[in-house]
């Protein structure tokens, strides 16, 4: 039977238009609210997105992540698909999130998915993994983009991806694995018409493939985008997988609302005030390695703190024989304001490593809030610099110091596949202060 061409474009259009938002599906999964699950939510907010996540406060069963497992994953969503396996408009939107961020909401996800034309979409990456000896069962049509299948993000019709899902596995079975597995099944991935984003439509996979991506600045919104130069497009869904995690920091920062006009909106969210006298207990470590210049004055900066010393555990390594009186008059003088006083001078004979290990075990065991590191290098000028810091609410928070006319500084932006110095794409506007 003729079936006209136009009637076959009506059938798309109409199927096109019940892919709305409210028929979408967003899960994760985590166990614990860390600082990459809580960025992961807050760019799926930024963008509307609503997450269902699953597992949280419950044990972790998956196995160690370095290496296979992962399982758990899959039995939570199955439990959570199951509800809705029968609605053939709605759609399953899974990431993970601690490594994982949007930078597009889902009108731009579902769109392009539309387009695609897939039943199921995964994720693709460079790299195959766990089972490099599946390489061959591949297909060997793509010529170009990353060719393996990732399971750490994909999107499908709810009644496809539970038939992938019915499939049992072990809590700590590998997730990727078992996902490759339907893929290479040639037969059910043509029934469930399942693809991968080999060109990084909606999900860009950064391990290996860092070199693949360049940040850029939207000039209509002055957000932060990443784009996938091989094939122009701009991926919806970035997951910093394997050990890329640390690509995805540095790109974070100015991904989904983070930075805009040259300006950093995320510096201000979650900020906390602090109230009158009920001051958090924080551990103050001054470490004093090597002989200083001006040291009465840097002396007189951690004096000058408009902080209650009463709220202060001070801890003080001086490996410096002449710096041992002023620091010992310093305690002498002062000692008796602070909450706590430890004192080691350079006759106690504890050299640096040691003595960072100590402060770290000093604040635990005077069951600090924060852990204050202050070396003899850095004056304190700003009488409020302790109160401000503790009001930004941030895990850890470091300085940046720069040298005049030098692009010495005290941080390493980024690092080397060994593990040492690398220039990172942001290095040279922090330093020299266009970034901040």
């Amino acid at each position: 039977m003729f079936v006209p061409s136009s009637f076959l474009f009506l059938l798309v259009v109409l199927r096109l238009a019940s892919c709305t938002q409210d028929n979408v599906h967003v899960f994760t999964v985590a166990t614990e609210a860390n600082d990459g699950y809580r960025r992961f939510i807050r760019s799926a907010r930024h963008y509307g997105i609503e997450v269902q996540t699953l597992g949280m406060d419950s044990e972790w069963k998956g196995g160690d992540m370095n290496g296979r497992g992962g399982g758990y994953k899959v039995n939570l969503l199955r439990d959570a698909v199951e509800k809705i396996k029968d609605d053939q408009d709605a759609i399953v939107l899974f990431t993970d999130s601690y490594d994982v961020v949007f930078t597009n909401g889902l009108d731009d996800i579902l769109s392009k998915f539309s387009k695609i034309g897939a039943k199921v979409l995964f994720g693709a990456e460079h790299y195959l993994w766990p089972d490099k000896i599946l390489k061959d069962q591949y297909p060997t049509t793509v010529a170009k983009g990353a060719r393996y299948l990732n399971s750490g993000l994909f999107i499908g019709y709810a009644p496809q991806v539970y038939e992938i899902l019915k499939k049992p596995i072990k809590d700590t079975d590998d997730d990727q694995l078992y996902y490759t597995k339907s893929y290479l099944d040639k037969e059910l991935r043509d029934k469930l018409k399942i693809q991968l984003d080999h060109k990084s439509e909606i999900f860009q996979n950064l391990n290996g493939a860092t070199a693949d991506v360049k940040l850029d600045i939207d000039p209509t919104t002055g957000q932060g985008v990443l784009k996938n130069v091989n094939f122009l497009t701009r991926p919806s869904v970035i997951h910093g997988n394997g050990p890329s995690k640390l690509y995805l920091n540095a790109f974070a920062n100015y991904l989904a609302g983070a930075f805009i006009n040259n300006e950093c909106p995320l510096c201000k969210e979650d900020n906390i005030e602090i109230k009158e006298n009920a001051y958090p207990i924080v551990s103050m470590s001054v470490f004093v390695e090597k002989p200083m210049p001006f040291f009465e004055e840097f002396l007189d900066g951690i004096l000058s703190l408009n902080y209650p010393k009463s709220s202060i555990n001070l801890f003080i390594h001086c490996n410096v024989p002449y710096h041992d009186k002023l620091v010992n008059k310093y305690v002498l003088d002062f000692g008796v304001e602070y909450k706590t006083v430890k004192l080691l001078l350079s006759a106690d004979n504890i050299d640096e490593k040691e003595a960072r290990k100590l402060a770290v075990q000093q604040a635990k065991l005077k069951e600090s809030d924060y852990l204050f590191y202050v070396e003899a290098e850095a004056h304190i000028d700003d009488h409020d610099l302790l109160i401000d810091l503790i009001k930004l609410n941030r895990s850890i928070i470091a300085p940046v110091l720069v040298r005049d006319d030098n692009l010495w500084s005290n941080f390493w932006a980024a690092l080397d596949e060994n593990g040492f110095y690398a220039r990172s794409h942001d290095y040279l506007e922090i330093v020299k202060g266009s970034l901040k």
